[in-house]
C-alpha cells in the first residue's frame, strides 16, 4: 500500500518583528514528500536570511536528487559559527518520507520531532554522527497510515516561559498537548492551526519567539474523478461511463445531459433535489452509485469563481449548494481526475448567456490552476 503524507504549517513572528527567523520548504515527488525547518539564530530580517538559505539549499540539492547525506554535509560545511556565542547561525531539521512507506529524520540542534502512533508518542531511537564538526543526529522511521510526524521550533518549546510554565512549555508538554488532540478526523494544517493557537496563548499574544509548527499526517491518498460531458461520440457513452466507474475513490458527474446518460446506462434512476437550489447554482440530484451529480457549466464556473477568490472549506461549512458540495470534495481530495466530454451543448452557445461562462473545458482548466495553487493532484482526459 502506498502512503500519502499530507501537511500543514503555521508561523508566528517573534513580537515587534516583521519577519518570521524561521523557514519551512516542503515538496512532493513522486516517489517522496521532503521537508526543511530551520530557526535561524537570533530574529528579526537577518534570522530570516539565515533560515531560508538552510531550506532553500536543502530543498534545491533534494529536488536535484542528491542524497540526505550530501545535503546534510553540504549545509554543516557551509553554515557558518557565531564567534561571540559559539552557536550555529542557523539549525535545521530535513526529513524525506517515502510512498512505500519509510522514513528519515536528520536533525542539527532542532528540537526532536514529535511522533504519535494511536494518540502515542512513539519513541525515535537517534543515531548520532560528526559532520564537519557538527554533532547531527539521524532517526529512520517506518510511518503507519494514521500516524502524525511533527517538527517545531524552539519557539514552541519556550512559550509560556517565566509565566504559565517558567522554565517554558517544553517538549514533553508540547508532545503530550500533540497526543491529546491528534484526532484523526483532523487535518495536518487543523493540527497544525491548534498547536499555534495554544503556544499564541502561552504568550500572552505576544510571542517571545519565532514560532514554526510543520506537522506531516500520514495515510492513503484520496481520489475523485468528475465526469463532465457527454463524447463528441454518443457511441462511447458506454465504455466512457465503464471506464469513469473503474477509476478509485469517489466519482462526481456535473452536468444534466451527461447526468441522464450515466442514469440510463446504470439503470438506476435520478432524483432531484430541489432543496438544493439556490439563485446561482441549479439543484443537486442523486443517482445510487455516485457522491455527487450536479449541473454543468453554471456549477463548475461558480467552483471556478469561488477557488480563484481562496474560498476555504470552512466558508461553505453550513452550505449544501451544489458548488459548495463539489468544492467540498475537491479540497479533500490529493488527485482530482476530471474527465471532459467534447460533444457541443448548444445551449452554451447561447450569446445571451453571461461571458463569465465559457466553454467546459477551459472552466476545467481553470478549475484545474487553481487546484495546483493549492497543492493538488490534477489530471484531465478528453473525450
Amino acid at each position: 500500500m502506498r502512503l500519502y503524507y499530507e501537511w500543514g504549517s503555521k508561523q508566528l513572528r517573534k513580537f515587534h518583528e516583521e519577519l518570521c527567523g524561521d523557514s519551512i520548504v516542503v515538496s512532493r515527488h513522486a516517489d517522496n514528500v521532503t521537508l526543511a525547518l530551520s530557526d535561524g539564530l537570533g530574529s528579526g530580517v537577518k534570522a530570516n536570511i539565515l533560515a531560508t538559505l538552510t531550506t532553500r539549499i536543502a530543498k534545491h540539492m533534494l529536488d536535484n536528487g542528491l542524497s540526505l547525506n550530501e545535503v546534510v554535509e553540504t549545509l554543516t560545511a557551509t553554515l557558518p559559527v557565531c564567534n561571540v556565542r559559539k552557536m550555529a547561525y542557523s539549525t535545521f531539521a530535513i526529513a524525506q518520507f517515502f510512498t512505500q512507506g519509510s522514513a528519515r529524520i536528520v536533525e542539527f540542534d532542532a528540537p526532536r520531532a514529535i511522533v504519535l502512533r494511536g494518540r502515542k508518542l512513539l519513541p525515535l531511537m537517534y543515531e548520532e554522527k560528526s559532520i564537519q564538526g557538527k554533532t547531527i543526529h539521524e532517526a529512520v522511521l517506518d510511518p503507519k497510515e494514521g500516524d502524525w510526524v511533527i517538527f517545531v521550533s524552539d519557539g514552541v518549546l519556550n512559550a509560556g516561559i517565566g509565566g504559565t510554565y517558567p522554565l517554558g512549555w517544553g517538549w514533553d508538554h508540547a508532545a503530550g498537548f500533540l497526543a491529546r488532540h491528534a484526532h484523526t478526523d483532523l487535518s495536518a494544517e487543523e493540527l497544525a492551526g491548534k498547536i499555534a493557537e495554544t503556544v499564541s496563548e502561552l504568550y500572552a499574544g505576544k510571542p517571545g519567539d519565532d514560532v514554526s509548527i510543520l506537522v506531516i499526517k500520514v495515510r492513503t491518498r484520496v481520489e475523485l474523478t468528475i465526469m463532465t460531458g457527454p463524447p463528441a461520440e454518443r457511441a462511447l457513452d458506454g465504455e466512457r461511463l465503464d471506464s469513469f466507474l473503474k477509476r478509485p475513490g469517489k466519482h462526481a458527474v456535473c452536468g444534466g445531459t451527461t447526468a441522464k446518460i450515466v442514469s440510463r446506462l446504470m439503470g438506476s434512476p435520478m432524483e432531484v433535489d430541489l432543496g438544493t437550489m439556490t439563485v446561482d447554482v441549479p439543484p443537486l440530484a442523486r443517482i445510487e452509485g455516485l457522491e455527487l451529480v450536479s449541473e454543468g457549466i453554471l456549477t463548475l464556473t461558480r467552483v471556478s469563481n469561488l477557488l480563484k477568490q481562496g474560498i476555504q472549506k470552512a466558508g461553505i461549512r453550513f452550505q449544501n449548494d451544489g458548488a459548495s458540495e463539489l468544492i467540498r470534495m475537491i479540497l479533500n481530495a490529493d488527485h482530482v481526475h476530471f474527465m471532459v466530454g467534447q460533444a457541443v451543448n448548444p445551449a452554451h452557445q447561447n450569446p445571451e448567456l453571461p461571458n463569465q461562462l465559457g466553454i467546459r473545458i477551459t472552466v476545467v482548466r481553470e478549475i484545474a490552476e487553481e487546484l495546483k495553487k493549492r497543492g493538488k493532484e490534477v489530471t484531465i482526459e478528453t473525450v
